[in-house]
């Protein structure tokens, strides 16, 4: 397998061009390595913390590479948005937003009460701050279109945790 090439920004659209999905099978681990519970996937919203880490983290660039492999990718506005505001200059920001065009938007927008309800249920958790309000958002999008959140910080951990078991589904990549 190919290691990611250090120095370069690992350019997400390029990438995956062309790539068929499949459906699987992925199970779920908690931050020690055990698993929770095995999900069909029907695919996954890439988190910026995975997209940023790609190409210095070998663990992440493999199952990054596993995943989009396998899987279809979707995107989302504010993950878009995150992704694009990592942009060092304009030239860079013209090129991430080409890669993200060439993912498919998640058809199922969150209507703002689904937003609110896991906000709610992180104030209601002890855990308001916790996540961000970009991170609940596309928590409730990848709730409404059945997707894994690919990730590789805590925030959705957290956003999980509040809610019922197996709503959110989250996939977590330690370095």
């Amino acid at each position: 397998m190919a290691q990611p090439n250090k120095g370069r920004r690992y350019t997400l659209g390029r990438r995956l061009a062309g790539r068929s999905a499949i459906r699987g099978v992925t199970v779920l681990l908690l931050e020690d390595g055990r698993p929770i519970i095995p999900v069909e996937n029907q695919g996954y919203i890439i988190d910026n913390s995975v997209l940023q880490k790609v190409t210095r983290s070998p663990n992440i660039y493999r199952r990054f590479d596993e995943i989009t492999s396998r899987y279809p990718i979707f995107t989302c506005p504010p993950q878009v948005l995150e992704y694009c505001f990592s942009a060092r200059n304009p030239k860079e920001y013209e090129e991430l937003r080409q890669d993200v065009d060439l993912y498919t938007p998640a058809p199922i927008v969150p209507d703002q009460s689904a937003i609110l309800d896991i906000q709610q249920a992180l104030w209601n958790g002890g855990k308001m701050r916790a996540a961000g309000p970009v991170d609940t958002i596309i928590a409730a999008y990848a709730i409404a279109n059945d997707l894994t959140v690919l990730c590789s910080d805590h925030d959705f951990e957290y956003i999980a945790s509040v809610l019922d078991p197996g709503v959110l589904k989250i996939e977590y990549l330690s370095e």
